[in-house]
């Protein structure tokens, strides 16, 4: 049964977005960040992590794109 409950979506979103960030090389990643392009560089894996918590949660939940907003935020914050 798909997760209609924002906060645990949010929740999963978040810790989808942690193993994500984790899974990634570090020295790629920080010189991403770095330039500003840490979104564009990794796209097909926040691809990837966005399909697999879309299969998880609500259509309606899934439309509010919250695993983006979590990967982006982990994604171009300063170290």
């Amino acid at each position: 049964m798909p997760i209609e409950d924002e906060k645990e979506a949010a929740e999963l979103a978040d810790e989808f977005a942690r193993e994500m960030v984790a899974s990634l090389d570090a020295d790629m990643l920080s010189e991403a960040k770095a330039v500003g392009m840490a979104t564009s560089v990794f796209a097909a894996q926040i691809e990837t992590c966005r399909a697999r918590f879309n299969e998880r949660v609500s259509a309606e939940i899934a439309e509010k794109d919250l695993f983006g907003v979590a990967a982006s935020r982990l994604l171009i914050e300063k170290e």
